[in-house]
Formats: C-alpha cells, sequence, structure tokens
C-alpha cells in the first residue's frame, strides 16, 4: 500500500515536472540582469573601479589582476544560469540539497483536486486515511503534498 501511494504520488509529480519543465538541467537565463538591471550594472561599475585601483596601485601586480577578473566570471557565471530542480518524493519531509533552491514546494504547491478525488475513490487509501483525507480538504479547500505523504506517517 505504501509503495502505491509512493507511486501515486511520484506520477503526479512527474506531470507537474513535465509542465514546468522541472529536470534539474542549468538553463541559460537572462532573467536576472533584466529584473535586477540596476544591481547588475552596479556590480560591473565597482568591478571597473576595483580594476583601476588594482592597476594604479603599486602594490598588487598581473596576478592579482587576473585573479579578481577570473572571480568576477565566475560569480557572473551562477547569474547566466538558472536550475529547476524535479520534485520528487523522497524529497517530501527531508532536508535535500534541492530545497535551499525550492525552498518547502511540498508545502507550497496544492495538490490538484482530480488527483485528490481518484485518491479518495480509489483502493490505495484505507477508509480511516479516506476520511482524514477528506476532512483536511474540507478545513482547508486545498491540500498540499505533505498531506497525503503524511497520512501514513
Amino acid at each position: 500500500m505504501q509503495n502505491e501511494l509512493h507511486s501515486l504520488l511520484q506520477q503526479e509529480l512527474d506531470q507537474i515536472n513535465r509542465a514546468e519543465n522541472r529536470n534539474d538541467r542549468p538553463y541559460f537565463d537572462v532573467s536576472f540582469i533584466k529584473q535586477y538591471s540596476g544591481l547588475y550594472g552596479l556590480m560591473c561599475f565597482l568591478f571597473v573601479i576595483t580594476m583601476g585601483v588594482l592597476l594604479y596601485s603599486a602594490s598588487f601586480g598581473m596576478t592579482e589582476y587576473i585573479v579578481c577578473c577570473a572571480i568576477f566570471a565566475i560569480c557572473n557565471f551562477f547569474f547566466f544560469f538558472h536550475i529547476d530542480p524535479a520534485y520528487k518524493v523522497n524529497d517530501i519531509d527531508r532536508g535535500a540539497l534541492k530545497n535551499c533552491y525550492t525552498g518547502d514546494w511540498y508545502m507550497e504547491i496544492h495538490v490538484r483536486e482530480a488527483f485528490i478525488h481518484s485518491l479518495l475513490s480509489g483502493n490505495v487509501l484505507s477508509e480511516e486515511e479516506k476520511a482524514r483525507l477528506k476532512k483536511q480538504y474540507d478545513k482547508k479547500g486545498y491540500l498540499y503534498f505533505a498531506d497525503i505523504y503524511r497520512l501514513r506517517r
């Protein structure tokens, strides 16, 4: 029974992953620069000032200049890429590195009503679990993935 519920939840999450193109791959994305153009411009301006100080100062040589440019390039690399981690049932209620990017998604994403009704009308859940699920759904008007996952915890 636990494996059936786990499989059904993962199938539902797989649909969301496909719809939102969540596949754990990095994508080139300049939305950060478009959204925070002033911040990015200020960062570039301050970089130019830093390079000017490094070149003007007798204490710093070409090595420091190259290291500073490399650090700037590496930091910019992260601004140009975006990762949408896939939702997985195994990440619910667990500390996962992906949750740093997605937060506690299992407590933020509502489960589709059609899926809830299929669980309530199916034979995967016991009658007691169906009653608890129905009570939660009636009380809140929606359910999270964690609500369904925690039925057996």
